[in-house]
């Protein structure tokens, strides 16, 4: 834990190396020194079919991080901090930065570990 999940509108793609990209996320989530680098578990999916706002020729990155609970908000706003500060180099052309924690229900979730 946790799953560091990376949203962009699909132009961009063109525009920046989104694998550079996951790559700072994941390093963010690490630095951030909240979770075993073992655990961080980091992907993206592109948007082919979005909106930003009025114009549909905006560009948008959204950062979901799932985490157990237990963290405070200091915490999270930590973890937010040290991904932005590794991202913002490579964003600098995107219109729209969001990110967000989540925290997932203990109990609800599953994980198989196979040898």
């Amino acid at each position: 834990m946790p799953h560091c999940i990376v949203e962009y509108s699909a132009p961009l793609a063109q525009q920046i190396a989104i694998d550079n990209l996951v790559e700072q996320v994941h390093r963010g989530a690490i630095e951030s020194e909240l979770f075993e680098p073992a655990s961080i578990k980091s992907r993206a999916y592109s948007a082919e079919h979005y909106w930003v706002g009025e114009a549909k020729a905006a560009s948008f990155i959204h950062i979901s991080f799932k985490i157990m609970p237990g963290r405070t908000s200091e915490q999270k706003l930590h973890l937010m901090q040290c991904v932005d500060r590794l991202i913002a180099p490579l964003c600098a052309s995107v219109s729209s930065i969001t990110m967000e924690v989540l925290d997932i229900e203990r109990e609800h979730y599953f994980k198989r570990l196979n040898a």
